[in-house]
């Protein structure tokens, strides 16, 4: 190859600084604003479709100029997420030049497709068509128009292909509604599984969660109007907090949608970032909205069923009633054969119930003439309905205890000790889930340690004079504490989970990073500024990661992503600074320098040592791209005009 002039040399050096320092932040980059702004999202999810449906990552990108030829430019870009399944086509719009280069992974019929069909697009200076064309072939679609043309007779002669065709588009539809539906069952404060869906199901979730929370909003708004007159604004405050936050959280979720719609995101990890905080605030405030309004909802099907209610509460009242004589007997059998300390928790139980029942009877009577009183002023029918239903429940299990003695006395003989042994291990399991960094409900959980241990304790000091006391102090108390447990326990479950993928994100960018770090510690004033900043960049969301691991995992996890992206980017910089270097200097050692920069990025950039980075950009337009180890692949690129 004839080594360029000094004036060529300054040319590319020139182009260079307007185009080198194109970042791969999107699959779609359009630096010479050549495509139609309203089609920019339906190719963006052609492209992302591209790497869910096929495995293919295609970037499209659209220059004024290339600081180099047009196949090395294309393969100089694909450094920056230089994986088997990736490929990247860039454009010179003023030269009309296309390159290409992809991973081994892309195959070779697939690539060509994707150059020839937007080739053909470019030729008439289509550059809209041209991209949608690409990203059809990368996605696995076929644009309807481009068999219109062929009329009865070619459908005919095409009916097994697109048959084939029809089957593929099903058959990913299919997957792509088990992915979503499956993603919707995630809970919305689970930011960390929604961080690691699809990009393009994180789009359904969002505008899903949208419509969903407004739909919430209207309903509750009505709701809302009829539970005050109904109930009065003192009792409506929690449905009325509700209905606020569920619109605030709705004005803000606009205006992040809004961002994306725009695209006013740097880069894919920040369009996922806000696309998970639409999603989990919306589905949080919608949960709790539909909560209030279900409790509501649930009080105003009292009122309906009032007077049912009145007649079915004043009839358990009165068999209630009937069963204090037996319960009294039984009592004074139990006398006979256990002492009064054994039996203390239970002998004023008769006692206890019959006073229950005339409160309940008492509160019956008031929703009776409340039954009578107009719409809007019946509030008060609910309180009284709940009264007589708590007195009749508590009634119920002061008898029960009662009828029942003996078969508990037996129970507690037999399974106290084990009792006892159980809650204490559950209370020392729940101090270490209080060491945890998940997120919880503290307080109930505090209150039901707390809770437990005192029945615990009484246990253990009365359970010989009252086990009949003490054991169902004991195993109410153990409820308790089991419910507030299993919560703490899913927490603590999703929290380590995050670690652990924090840690994973972590571990592989510090060692990506620190062959950043170290190439510029070696190459010196090579290495550009911009490449440093990058690295710098990395490092200060790597640490912020750190920091916030134990803390905050979920805002670690985010930061962690984003360190990652910085990362990328700079190794792919720091090859471009070395690469730039060699070809300046090229003129002292020949082809040498080719292969010493390889070396050099091989051992530096990948991570693992060895030798790697490339011999230049492929013989001819098939060659040999994405060069030997450092991460690269026997892949395939070229170049051509339109």
């Amino acid at each position: 190859m004839p080594v360029a002039s000094a004036q060529s040399s300054s040319t590319a050096t020139s182009s260079s600084t307007a185009d080198a320092d194109v970042t791969l932040d999107s699959q779609l980059v359009d630096e010479s604003g050549v495509i139609d702004p309203s089609a920019r999202s339906e190719i963006l999810d052609l492209l992302h479709k591209g790497i869910s449906e096929n495995n293919i990552k295609l970037y499209l990108v659209f220059v004024e100029s290339m600081p180099t030829e047009a196949q090395a430019y294309a393969e100089q870009l694909r450094q920056q997420d230089n994986t088997g399944n990736t490929m990247v086509l860039v454009v010179d719009t003023v030269k009309r030049q296309i390159g290409f280069n992809a991973g081994g992974s892309v195959p070779t019929n697939l690539r060509d497709k994707i150059h020839e069909k937007a080739r053909e697009k470019f030729a008439s200076t289509d550059y809209t068509g041209g991209a949608k064309a690409a990203a059809d072939e990368a996605a696995g679609t076929t644009d309807p128009a481009s068999v219109a043309w062929l009329g009865a007779a070619g459908v005919v002669g095409i009916g097994g292909a697109a048959g084939g065709v029809v089957w593929s588009r099903r058959n990913r539809k299919n997957r792509e509604e088990k992915q979503l539906d499956a993603a919707r069952t995630i809970a919305p404060d689970d930011t960390a599984d929604l961080a690691s869906q699809p990009t393009h199901v994180l789009r359904a979730l969002a505008d899903e969660e949208l419509h969903s929370t407004d739909e919430s909003i209207r309903k509750g708004s009505e709701e809302l109007d009829l539970a005050v007159a109904e109930f009065g604004e003192e009792r409506t405050r929690s449905l009325s907090r509700a209905l606020s936050n569920s619109r605030k959280t709705l004005n803000n979720a606009y205006g992040l949608h809004q961002r994306i719609r725009s695209e006013l995101y740097a880069d894919e990890n920040e369009q996922r970032s806000i696309l998970v905080e639409i999603v989990s605030t919306c589905g949080q405030a919608d949960d709790e909205l539909d909560a209030r309004s279900e409790e509501f909802a649930e009080l105003r099907r009292e009122l309906i069923d009032a007077p049912k209610l009145v007649d079915e509460l004043r009839q358990e009242n009165i068999a209630l009633r009937t069963r204090i004589p037996d319960a009294r007997q039984k009592l004074a059998q139990l006398e006979q054969r256990y002492s009064r300390e054994q039996l203390v928790s239970i002998v004023d139980n008769p006692d206890v119930a019959e006073h229950e029942i005339d409160e309940a009877e008492k509160a019956l009577d008031e929703a009776r003439t409340m039954l009578n009183l107009p719409a809007g002023r019946q509030s008060g029918l609910v309180d009284a309905l709940n009264a007589a239903r708590m007195a009749c429940q508590q009634a119920d299990k002061q008898l029960s205890a009662v009828e029942r003695a003996e078969e508990h006395m037996t129970a507690a003989n037999r399974n106290l000790d084990a009792l006892k042994t159980e809650v204490a291990e559950e209370l020392a399991e729940a101090a270490d889930l209080r060491k945890s960094g998940a997120d919880f409900d503290r307080s109930g959980l505090d209150a039901a340690v707390a809770r437990a241990e005192s029945a615990l304790q009484r246990a253990q000091e009365m359970g010989d004079t009252d086990p009949l006391g003490c054991y169902s102090e004991l195993l109410e108390a153990d409820g308790q504490l089991d419910l507030e447990m299993d919560e703490a326990r899913g927490a603590d479950n999703n929290y380590q989970r995050t670690i652990q993928m924090v840690d994973r994100t972590i571990h592989d960018v510090q060692q990506r990073l620190q062959a950043v770090e170290d190439t510029i510690s070696n190459r010196g004033k090579i290495i550009s500024v911009d490449t440093r900043s990058s690295a710098r960049a990395a490092r200060e969301a790597l640490d912020f990661a750190v920091q916030r691991r134990t803390e905050q995992p979920k805002e670690a996890f985010l930061a962690a992503q984003r360190a990652s992206q910085m990362a990328t980017t700079a190794s792919a910089q720091a090859q471009r600074d070395i690469e730039e270097f060699n070809r300046r200097n090229s003129y002292r050692g020949g082809g040498g320098g080719d292969m010493i920069t390889g070396m050099v990025l091989g051992s530096l950039l990948s991570g693992n040592g060895g030798f790697g980075g490339g011999w230049g950009s492929g013989f001819g337009d098939g060659g040999f791209g994405g060069g030997f180890g450092g991460g690269g692949d026997f892949g395939g690129g070229g170049s051509s005009s339109f």
